[in-house]
């Protein structure tokens, strides 16, 4: 580890300057994306994993934590669906009453460190995938959770009833 280096208390990366740092390179992913197409492709996968990693930034509200988990369940598992997105933020905009889980202690062992080094869009891509999977993998306790708040975004979207599980 370089002597500027710290860990981010977030994340765990370790990165020049902290939890900044970790801000910053993400930040530099997110400008690269919205420059290039091909990286933009996985932005809001990106997004929605750095999220889960810093819940002390992103996740300060029930709703603002269900719409991250569920994003991220949405773009690996719904296959980033837009129809899908575009429910999640429908049904978390209205009248949906949802409860915090518990915060994670283990957020994932990858971290956006692991992306900035790609050397080109596949691979930025295939990155991206790996830490999202990763991060979603560590949420492994939340998953039903997950599946049921999309569930019922789909259902009142579609103006039907949730499934009852």
């Amino acid at each position: 580890m370089n002597s500027s280096a710290e860990k981010c208390p977030a994340c765990g990366a370790v990165v020049a300057g902290g939890r900044a740092g970790c801000q910053t390179v993400f930040d530099e992913l997110t400008t690269h994306a919205y420059a290039d197409a091909a990286y933009a492709s996985v932005r809001d996968l990106a997004f929605d994993t750095y999220c889960m990693q810093h819940l002390d930034s992103y996740c300060h509200s029930a709703k603002s934590y269900a719409a991250h988990l569920m994003r991220l369940c949405c773009g690996l598992e719904y296959n980033g669906d837009p129809r899908t997105y575009a429910a999640v933020q429908h049904w978390l905009n209205g009248t949906a009453k949802i409860e915090k889980p518990q915060l994670l202690s283990q957020l994932g062992s990858l971290t956006v460190m692991d992306v900035r080094g790609a050397s080109d869009a596949t691979e930025h891509i295939r990155l991206v995938r790996a830490w999202a999977a990763n991060v979603w993998e560590a949420y492994r306790s939340q998953h039903d959770l997950a599946h049921v708040w999309i569930e019922a975004a789909l259902a009142a979207r579609e103006g039907a009833p949730p499934k009852q599980g």
